[in-house]
């Protein structure tokens, strides 16, 4: 001990002062960049910059709570959500286990293409209040009779909720736009989309297959099973999560023209992402409200016929065109 001792020639060091008087060792200027670097950074809790997606509506604050969240949502993003719509996951489970059975039996009857990636049964015409199966003699059919009633049941469902929806869009509009949206008709489907052919996103096909799928004033979509619900807004491509638990609702090509572009059009569709237990195609039901069908083919009847007019000044100038053209040949060939 006495030997280590001699042989260091100084003392320690005392501590560094911190103090701030005219004997510490630390510098002002140092002193002041340590106080303004050493902050905690800003930190965001989770969930603070979550993608936007289209507002939830639940259906027994209509017309009054919600109104103002479903209009602002069909403004900005053309589409919007409704849960607690009162259709029970039971009875879409029981429509699931017997609806790929219903399509092979009616595939040369009633079975309709769905765009390019499905298939759909019109099942039930909806008109100023009256309910109508379309497929009358498979309805017939006493071995998917449960399956008819509970589809009846869901359309029941559907039409109820299309007069809610349609209440709260006609609010502070015009009196033609009221006038429109009263007069569509409503046909509900069972839409079938086969696992072996699912459909490659891009904003190119979404484009494309745009005024097909919008040809209409709204589209309600009920998956029956969980799914990612894709829609291309004027913002860009939008995706989020449905299931049967949540109805979808888009903004057609229709009610953007009678509302002038307040409401903007947008296509949805639906991607199913299929398991190893899972039947060969998913399954939707899915209600498309447009203007009546009557009123379209009169339209497109009137403008026909207005091409085809030609009048009498043109009529008489054609015909003397013909004598002259007979006199003409007349003589060239006597």
């Amino acid at each position: 001990m006495r030997r280590c001792n001699s042989m260091i020639p100084a003392p320690l060091p005392s501590p560094i002062p911190t103090g701030r008087g005219t004997r510490s060792a630390a510098s002002e200027i140092f002193s002041q960049f340590l106080e303004k670097s050493l902050q905690l950074p800003e930190l965001t809790l989770p969930g603070q910059n979550l993608t936007p997606a289209p507002a939830e509506i639940d259906l027994r604050s209509l017309p009054l709570g919600s109104a103002d969240l479903m209009l602002r949502s069909a403004r900005e993003f053309g589409a919007f959500r409704i849960r607690c719509h009162g259709i029970s996951g039971s009875e879409l489970r029981t429509m699931a286990d017997e609806a790929e059975s219903v399509f092979q039996k009616s595939r040369n009857v009633v079975v309709e293409r769905n765009g390019r990636d499905g298939e759909m049964i019109p099942c039930v015409r909806s008109s100023k209040g009256s309910l109508e199966f379309t497929p009358h003699d498979i309805i017939l059919d006493q071995e998917h009779r449960n399956f008819w009633v509970h589809m009846g049941n869901v359309a029941s469902i559907l039409d109820s909720i299309i007069e809610q929806v349609s209440l709260v869009l006609q609010d502070g509009s015009s009196i033609e736009f009221k006038e429109r949206i009263q007069d569509t008709e409503s046909v509900i489907c069972l839409c079938r989309y086969p696992h072996d052919n699912v459909p490659i996103q891009n904003e190119d096909v979404s484009h494309k297959r745009k005024d097909r799928h919008c040809d209409h004033a709204l589209r309600f979509y009920l998956p029956i099973e969980q799914c990612i619900f894709y829609v291309q807004t004027e913002r860009g491509p939008l995706s989020f999560d449905a299931g049967p638990e949540n109805i979808v609702v888009t903004v057609g090509k229709q009610l953007q023209e009678w509302s002038n572009g307040e409401f903007k059009c947008v296509p949805g569709e639906m991607i199913f992402m299929p398991s190893c237990q899972s039947s060969p195609a998913s399954f939707s039901i899915e209600l498309m409200c447009s203007a009546p069908s009557n009123d379209q083919s009169h339209n497109s009847n009137n403008s026909d016929d207005g091409d085809k007019i030609i009048s009498l000044s043109d009529q008489v100038l054609f015909v003397l065109c013909l004598a002259f053209l007979y006199k003409f040949l007349y003589f060239v060939f006597s």
